[in-house]
Order: C-alpha cells, then sequence, then structure tokens
C-alpha cells in the first residue's frame, strides 16, 4: 500500500480497502518518461519508488564587495526566502531550479493517487476490473494516471467497435501542469484516447494554489456516471450521423485549423493552417475506409491525431510528412491537443452536426 500518515494530514483520514494481487507489468522506461501498466488501484509504486519530489531550500552567492586574503572575491551564500528548489527524493538529481514560492500548493502525486483509489471504492463505480496505467515524466515532475473501467464498455457503430469508460488525472510539483481530472473514453480497436466535449463531460483543471482540494475534484468526478452513460449514448448517435469530408473540413477550418495570426485576423493571406487541415483530413480518410462518412469518423479522426502525435501522412497533393518525434516533451504536446480536440467538440460547427444526430 502506498499510505502513510501524511494521507490523513494532506486529505482527511480515509478506510484503506483490500484488494487482491495481480502480476503487474514491468515499469517501460523511454523518452525521459516511466510507465507502469498494472491492475491495482491501491498500487502506487511507481509514485513511491521513482516519483517522490521533496523541496530543498534556494540559496544565492551574493558578492559581498569584499575581498580573500588571496585576492579573489569574497561570495556571502545568502538563503532565499519563502523559495526552494525541487529534487527526487530517491536519486537525489535535481530536476528544477525555478523557485518554488510557499504559496504553490505541492501535491505528492502518491498521495493523490492513493486517495483516488479510496474514493473510487467507495463511489458507485464498479472497480473489480479496471486496467490502470501509471507514467511519470521528467524525473518525477509531472504525473499521469489512467483507469479503465472494463465492466464500463459498449459496442459503438458495427463489427465490435468497443469503447471503455476511463478517467485520467494528471498533476505536477513544478508548476507546468495545473492539476486535471477529466472522464473519457477508450477505443480498443486503434488505442485511442477518446476525449469528451460539453456538458456531458467532466471536465475540470485546478491551479496549485492553497485552495486546491483534490478530494472534493476527485469525489466528484467519480459521482459522475451518468457522463459515461451520455456519452456512450452520444457516440452511438455519431456512429450513424452523416459528416462527409467537406463537412468536416468546413468544422476544423471554424476551430482548431483557423489561424489567429494577426494577418490571418486581418484577412490577410490563408486563413487556415493548412498542414494541420491536411494531417486531419488523412486521418479522415483513414477512418471513413471503416466507419463511413460520419461523425464518428471525424470523432476518431481527431482523437487519433491528438493520442498518436508520431504518426506520418501524406497530403493531398501526395507530399509524405512525418509525426512528430518521441521526445520527453511529447507528453505535453498529447495534453495540448487533447484540449484542443475539446473545444473542437464544444464548437458551434460541432454542435450543429450533433442536434441533427439528436
Amino acid at each position: 500500500m502506498c499510505y502513510s500518515k501524511s494521507v490523513v494530514e494532506l486529505f482527511g483520514s480515509a478506510t484503506t480497502k483490500e484488494r487482491a494481487d495481480t502480476m503487474p507489468l514491468d515499469i517501460v522506461t523511454t523518452h525521459n518518461s516511466d510507465t507502469y501498466e498494472h491492475y491495482r488501484l491501491d498500487d502506487c509504486s511507481l509514485f513511491t519508488e521513482r516519483g517522490k519530489v521533496r523541496r530543498v531550500p534556494l540559496e544565492a552567492m551574493v558578492p559581498t564587495g569584499h575581498t580573500n586574503e588571496d585576492g579573489s572575491e569574497l561570495i556571502d551564500c545568502q538563503s532565499l526566502a519563502n523559495y526552494s528548489a525541487l529534487i527526487n527524493a530517491a536519486s537525489g538529481e535535481l530536476l528544477d531550479t525555478r523557485p518554488i514560492g510557499k504559496s504553490y500548493n505541492l501535491v505528492p502525486h502518491d498521495l493523490l493517487f492513493a486517495k483516488q483509489a479510496d474514493l473510487l471504492w467507495d463511489s458507485e463505480l464498479p472497480t473489480d476490473n479496471v486496467k490502470v496505467i501509471d507514467r511519470l515524466y521528467d524525473g518525477g515532475l509531472k504525473a499521469h494516471r489512467t483507469v479503465l473501467f472494463d465492466d464500463l464498455a459498449s459496442d459503438v457503430g458495427k463489427n465490435g467497435d468497443r469503447v471503455q469508460c476511463r478517467m485520467d488525472i494528471f498533476n505536477s510539483v513544478d508548476m507546468s501542469w495545473a492539476f486535471q481530472i477529466f472522464s473519457g473514453a477508450y477505443r480498443d480497436l486503434c488505442r485511442n484516447t477518446l476525449v469528451f466535449g460539453g456538458e456531458k463531460a467532466y471536465h475540470q483543471k485546478r491551479k496549485h494554489t492553497r485552495n486546491l482540494a483534490p478530494e472534493a475534484v476527485i469525489n466528484k468526478a467519480t459521482m459522475g456516471l451518468n457522463v459515461w452513460q451520455n456519452n456512450r449514448d452520444q457516440m452511438k448517435r455519431w456512429s450513424g450521423s452523416t459528416m462527409s469530408r467537406d463537412d468536416f473540413a468546413n468544422v476544423l477550418a471554424g476551430t482548431i485549423c483557423k489561424k489567429k495570426t494577426e494577418a490571418a485576423q486581418a484577412g490577410q493571406g490563408s486563413q487556415v493552417n493548412e498542414t494541420l487541415l491536411n494531417r486531419l483530413l488523412h486521418g479522415f480518410q483513414q477512418e471513413r475506409q471503416e466507419l463511413g462518412n460520419t461523425m464518428w469518423a471525424g470523432y476518431n479522426a481527431l482523437t487519433d491525431w491528438s493520442t498518436h502525435t508520431d504518426k506520418g501522412w501524406t497530403n493531398g497533393a501526395g507530399q509524405e510528412f512525418v509525426g512528430q518525434k518521441k521526445t520527453a516533451q511529447t507528453h505535453n504536446v498529447q495534453r495540448q491537443r487533447m484540449d484542443m480536440v475539446r473545444s473542437v467538440l464544444t464548437s458551434p460547427a460541432w454542435s450543429s452536426f450533433e442536434r441533427m444526430a439528436a
């Protein structure tokens, strides 16, 4: 178990439930990230063993205006009040030299996900058959946990197109990511992360201020059983709702492919990001071969782009493009793209098709 006395201090009292052991998968380390897949909500070993980060005093070397006996400049080491740096507690590696003020609410990854386990067990969500995917980035500065609920799965469309309910939590200890939680789904056929948007989604983002209350946000998310029900029905409607290539292109041109430069806003030059538009239209072409000219094909083209950032494509002129290389910053790109997909799903252009589907 990953509980400690500090859990109670941070979140309040909680009851730990015992769960049968299952054989976990090994931790996979690639591109400055660690991934650990397992089947226990209470297994926080990745975060306890590799993701513990602690603060250390931050000091400044300040010239005194005096010299040593050998003529060298005399330097005074002064502590910077109210600021600290971050190190990995296990390796001692200095992770971040930016000053972290005392007003920043540093929420440890292991304590956060331990509390999530308790709240999920206390909820009405079925937790006997879950798969957990834990990820650490940048030496422990950032963490991401995905919980897949095998007992909340449904077929969408034809040919056994199966999707699972999922819950994702993002956290950082270096001010780079806000605390974020969202509900979504996972498509088995293509391993896409399916992003939800609009009133049928649960998505919360909170800054790490003194007022951050992770327990309240997680608890509210676990109570959102209707989110899965609503979005499952929505995806089924999308699978039977017509959307042509031109329809999809028009939605994109008015949302994430619309240029925001001063020249574009002034009506000068191209108003559309052609590279991104071609990438997404290529994805739609691939998806509609199996899913037809449907909103479901358009939706999966978007989530394929946000999930598989390294995938290449060919534009309408036959030019080949390579995807983004997998680097230590791939996780940042994925999060940014997920937010962009969410903005499409909440746009008036997409909503108009959704109303027709309903």
